[in-house]
């Protein structure tokens, strides 16, 4: 199983309610509908008043994890294809325009070991 994880940053202008509100209502239809190639697609929501474990961590940079696996090579290799497509990704960078900032997305590849 390929797994691909995202860290990603809201708009400091929206609350992490409404983030939160707008990236389940809106944004994971969008992505379900545009890239339904993936096995499991889970999202991850920072909670900031838990996240550290003594007071020398620093927050972290990023809002959500969000967390896709793929059951196979080629359902992966169809999503890399897809998020390629000038049309899907328009309409991702479009919709994640209104909540959180793109440029700020990291993504890792994961490969788990037994």
């Amino acid at each position: 199983m390929i797994k691909h994880f995202f860290l990603i940053s809201k708009k400091p202008e929206i609350s992490a309610e409404d983030f939160r509100a707008y990236y389940e209502a809106s944004h994971v239809p969008l992505v379900k509908r545009l890239l339904p190639m993936f096995a499991h697609y889970q999202r991850h929501y920072i909670d900031r008043s838990e996240s550290r474990i003594d007071a020398t961590q620093a927050d972290p940079d990023f809002d959500v994890i969000t967390e896709i696996h793929f059951a196979t090579q080629a359902d992966y290799d169809a999503f890399l294809a897809a998020v390629s497509d000038p049309d899907v990704l328009a309409q991702i960078r479009a919709d994640e325009a209104n909540f959180l900032i793109s440029d700020a997305t990291r993504s890792l590849r994961m490969d788990s070991s037994s």
